[in-house]
């Protein structure tokens, strides 16, 4: 707002859908929406129907770097609100519902990975950020505010955090913080009642610190079907500890010349790990890893590199899928909430979402192909199709597509927009009469014979197809356009008024 004036952002995509290169993915508690981050630093929210169909609803813009993590960032179904950041610092609070961006704040330090944390006090519930990243601590933030509130600090071989995980305690008021440093040192924190009520920069230093020797570790997932497992997924290999007293279990090698990048639990007896190639691979655990079977902790102190539990099946990416610039992410999706879904989701470069949907029991050795959705399937599917900022000025004789806007600036002194084209001309247009023909379709978009004293400069025009016409003519029709509009939007009020 400036003075009495608002100013209001347009954008108008044209025909070819923005690129939209995945960097993160978030899929809300409800299964009613997936939200992607990008490294470009847009962020997309995809709806998805009962029937696992997505489709894309809004670009957000709020971030000037490539979008690190993505976490939810309240608890309650009716007020849906997610947390970004990108690698600069920045981070927003959005409204899932319409968009808004609630809060904003910048940070010295980039965020790898944010967790929500949420406790009660009395009959109140809040909400807590643990996030972690490029920095020796792990930083507490109010889910509301984006106040940094404390922070969880090492006291033995300080380093950054690779990866964390947040236990949940159902039989005491104790939560517990495990993470792993980038040097293999597994750290524990105890995260009682008083200290999540905690609202200043005191540290809280850990409980425990012990080695695991582990390297390149990329996520921590807790199983919270037995509660009594970790899941460590390293770039070479993945390995399951006890809760208890975090001692191996088991060790499984990448064998190919991949590596992973995630994994987690789906079943009690069952892991999920993928690598960086986009293929998922699903195992069964042995009995020394399950606490209900009578040979759990046998081979504690006596587990092997390689000894690798049986592979149920393999979830590789789609046959036809192009090059990709950079690898693809994938993420697992257990839902608390009906329906229970057990969803496999990836996201790569091209803005193409994959989905799966994981059975509880053994599938078939051909698992069914996954839903595959891009914006720019979408954006074909629309109609009308999707304006361009100058794509009646763009139509040329005997071709479908308009000339490529390459470039854009908008002089707000004169309220004209400049593009550049991949021909390599340059365009100056009003830009409100612009955005009016673009934005208002209607019978005036069908009207001909609008160029008939200029005859001289066009062979044939037509409003709809404005080919063959001179940039001059086309400045014409477009002023008569936004008088039109002007008048009839007049003439409605004044009718309303009588």
């Amino acid at each position: 707002m400036s003075g009495n004036n608002l100013v209001l952002p347009i954008v108008l995509w044209g025909r070819t859908a923005p690129t939209h290169c995945i960097s993160s993915l978030l899929v809300l508690d409800d299964c009613s929406a997936v939200i992607t981050g990008c490294h470009d630093g847009q962020i997309c929210l995809w709806d998805m129907t009962p029937e696992l169909q997505m489709c894309p609803r809004a670009m957000l813009f709020g971030h000037t770097s490539s979008i690190t993590c993505l976490a939810k960032a309240s608890a309650c179904a009716d007020k849906q609100y997610i947390v970004s950041a990108s690698e600069n610092g920045e981070m927003c609070l959005w409204d899932v519902n319409d968009g808004r961006c609630i809060e904003f704040t910048k940070l010295a330090c980039a965020h790898a990975d944010i967790q929500f944390y949420q406790f009660t006090i009395g009959t109140q519930k809040e909400g807590r950020l643990l996030c972690n990243g490029h920095y020796p601590e792990i930083l507490v933030l109010d889910a509301t505010s984006l106040e940094v509130l404390y922070s969880l600090v090492s006291k033995i071989s300080p380093d950054w955090i690779s990866a964390m995980s947040i236990i949940r305690s159902h039989r005491t008021q104790e939560d517990t913080v495990v993470a792993v440093s980038v040097t293999g040192i597994l750290k524990v924190w105890i995260i009682t009642a008083e200290v999540s009520r905690m609202q200043d920069l005191d540290p809280v230093f850990e409980e425990e610190s012990k080695p695991i020797h582990v390297q390149s570790c990329q996520s921590i997932s807790f199983c919270n079907f037995t509660q009594n497992s970790l899941l460590v997924v390293c770039s070479k290999y993945w390995r399951v500890l006890d809760a208890a007293d975090y001692s191996l279990l088991c060790s499984v090698p990448c064998e190919t010349d991949q590596s992973w990048t995630g994994g987690d639990f789906i079943s009690a007896d069952k892991v999920i790990v993928w690598t960086e190639d986009g293929c998922s691979y699903i195992y069964k655990l042995p009995p020394s890893c399950l606490s209900a079977s009578e040979h759990f902790r046998s081979d504690v102190g006596k587990t092997k590199e390689g000894a690798v539990p049986p592979l149920i099946y393999k979830v590789s990416e789609q046959p036809d899928k192009k090059l990709l610039i950079c690898p693809p992410v994938t993420c697992f999706f257990f839902s608390r909430r009906e329906p229970f879904h057990k969803l496999l989701l990836q996201g790569d470069s091209g803005g193409r979402l994959s989905l799966w949907s994981i059975p509880d029991r053994s599938p078939p050795p051909q698992p069914s192909t996954p839903g595959h959705l891009t914006l720019q399937e979408s954006f074909d599917r629309l109609l009308p199709v999707s304006s361009g900022i100058i794509d009646q000025l763009s139509v040329l004789p005997g071709k479908d597509q308009p000339i490529k806007v390459t470039a854009s600036v908008y002089i707000p002194a004169q309220g004209r927009l400049v593009c550049g084209r991949e021909d390599g001309s340059i365009i100056l247009v009003p830009a409100t009469q612009t955005a009016i023909v673009q934005l208002l379709q209607g019978e005036h978009m069908l009207r001909r014979g609008e160029c008939k004293e200029s005859a001289s400069e066009s062979t044939e025009c037509s409003l709809c197809t404005y080919t063959f016409c001179t940039f001059s003519t086309v400045l014409r029709l477009l002023s008569r356009i936004y008088r039109t509009v002007v008048i009839v939007h007049e003439a409605g009020a004044m009718s309303e008024k009588g």
